[in-house]
């Protein structure tokens, strides 16, 4: 729940994040003709019938999807994928059942679609290389050699050969949709959420991208005063139902993202005086606080005494084009149940 965090290329995590923007070269590589010429040999070893492509990435595997091809303005891909070294060890997948097969499954984390933006600026230019002439529903399996499973942006390959450097990898990609408009998307997305779970119609929306429903009145129908601290339980969630953060500690084992270093208890909020954007929230009074994302500081603002609310937005009211570690996926819009409580009694 705290601000945009960017995702690196790289991570050994069983999320589905690894297309993220500011995806940096990697070390660890040398791009000099040996390199080169390792790569060519283990090709030629293990795998002689790989078609190389114009830039330099190696097609092992091809699927043809049966669905659309997609256009220039297809700006939006989602995909699901497997990453693993050139022994074939998984450093990441979106795949569930795989990170349980291998070890690595966590419940905190989010498993599903990733999302590929279509600018080298964002992605590593070698999987954009893969995936630029697939079709819908179709799957690829490419080795992405170190210098471009990286971010730089040149004509030709062999200028990413002499002057760019990253980690060689195996990537096994399929395409599961497109988007042009991403907005468009979320809001279309968030619309279908909140009619058919909180019973709410697109006119309800209290501002674009943004609804919010009462699911137990206050005791007071006067919204707090930016002088008057409260404290609130919340449950924060996707739309798939995925819980990624709570106060609450049934709640979290539950949901199977129990910590025992992590305290579960009421947060201490502050309202702000000029600005609801700078709300922050607490462990409690005595414990300097943080702000945090705009969809859920409009909601605190807007609360009232004991009231239990649920507040849904998209993603530029969340975090964005980033996520958050490995349980928020790029793009995602968000759903938090907040509930008005006592202050809690001191041990």
């Amino acid at each position: 729940m705290i601000k945009l965090r960017t995702i690196l290329l790289g991570g050994l995590a069983a999320s589905a994040l690894i297309f993220s923007p500011g995806c940096a070269k990697e070390g660890g590589v040398d791009t000099s003709s040996n390199e080169k010429d390792f790569i060519e040999a283990w090709i030629k070893e293990f795998h002689p019938e790989a078609k190389k492509s114009g830039l330099g990435i190696y097609i092992l595997e091809d699927e043809p999807g049966t669905g659309a091809s997609l256009t220039d303005d297809d700006f939006y891909l989602f995909v699901d994928f497997t990453a693993t070294d050139l022994d074939g060890n998984v450093s990441s997948t979106t795949y569930e059942k795989l990170s349980q097969q291998i070890g690595t499954y966590d419940a905190a984390n989010y498993y599903g679609a990733d999302i590929i933006i279509r600018d080298r600026a964002y992605c590593p230019v070698g999987i954009l290389e893969m995936v630029n002439d697939m079709r819908i529903g179709g799957t690829r399996k490419a080795v992405v050699p170190g210098w471009l499973n990286v971010n730089d942006d040149y004509d030709t390959a062999e200028e990413y050969e002499k002057k760019s450097s990253g980690t060689n990898g195996i990537y096994t990609i399929t395409l599961m949709g497109k988007e042009s408009d991403i907005i468009e998307w979320q809001l279309d997305t968030l619309e279908r959420f909140v009619m058919s779970n909180l019973g709410l119609s697109p006119a309800d929306s209290v501002f674009m991208g943004y609804y919010s429903k009462t699911i137990k009145e206050p005791t007071d129908t006067t919204t707090f005063t930016s002088d008057t601290n409260f404290y609130i339980n919340y449950t924060g969630r996707l739309l798939n139902g995925h819980v990624f953060d709570t106060t609450i500690e049934d709640t979290a084992k539950v949901h199977g993202i129990y910590s025992s270093s992590k305290t579960y208890a009421p947060m201490y909020v502050t309202p702000s005086a000029d600005d609801y954007k700078d709300t922050q929230i607490a462990t409690d009074a005595t414990s300097s606080g943080s702000t945090t994302v705009e969809g859920f500081a409009y909601c605190l603002s807007k609360l009232r005494p004991f009231e239990k609310v649920i507040c849904a937005f998209y993603s530029e009211l969340g975090y964005g084009y980033s996520g958050k570690d490995s349980s928020i996926p790029k793009f995602a819009p968000l759903v938090f149940e907040i509930e008005v409580v006592a202050e809690p009694e001191s041990e």
